[in-house]
């Protein structure tokens, strides 16, 4: 089943099962690979993203629920010339996410 949504600003459309899980759909279908696998059972934050400015785990959110939302991603957070604050952190601290 197809769905639509905006990822990072930019309009994304994937043709997956309705239930495949967010974080699934941001890695391997749409190749944005800051979003991490964690525990998979949306504990440890690993896998959070913003959904309409809100702050969800994508491995325990079915895509299907996101059709017409606004998904932000550590990617689309900042810029390599103006990274975001907690970009710019992990990249002081040379941190793993």
């Amino acid at each position: 089943m197809a769905f639509t949504f905006t990822v990072n600003g930019k309009s994304a459309t994937v043709d997956v099962p309705a239930d495949m899980p967010l974080l699934w759909v941001i890695r391997d279908v749409l190749d944005l690979k800051g979003t991490k696998f964690g525990c998979g059972a949306g504990l440890c934050g690993a896998c959070t993203v913003h959904i309409d400015g809100r702050a969800v785990r994508s491995c325990q959110t079915p895509v299907s629920t996101v059709a017409s939302k606004q998904v932000t991603t550590l990617e689309g957070l900042g810029t390599i010339a103006e990274p975001a604050p907690i970009q710019r952190a992990f990249m002081e601290e040379q941190a793993a996410q």
